[in-house]
């Protein structure tokens, strides 16, 4: 799931595939856009089986994990669980 900082975006003027935060843009390839509109709290099982179809040449079993970590060392993706747990706290409060 993306952080709720992080949102992904198509600028049209640069033709270009975005994943926006404050600190910054990164630039995604079409694989990468692929995976980052997937992350609405799939796993990463599921997001591999809806990318089959659309990325068939790419090896995505080990692909998608690798490219998730790399967004989750940035803070830009969290586990879906633990943003349900962490809203769940909120709601106590």
């Amino acid at each position: 799931m993306l952080a709720r900082h992080a949102r992904y975006r198509w600028d049209g003027l640069r033709q270009q595939h975005q994943l926006v935060f404050p600190e910054g843009v990164l630039v995604l390839n079409e694989s990468g856009a692929a995976i980052v509109r997937c992350c609405d709290g799939r796993s990463i099982g599921e997001i591999v089986a809806a990318l089959e179809n659309q990325l068939k040449d790419a090896p995505l079993e080990s692909d998608v994990p690798a490219f998730l970590d790399r967004l989750f060392e940035k803070g830009l993706v969290i586990d879906a669980l633990d943003d349900a747990k962490l809203g769940a706290a909120n709601e106590r409060k």
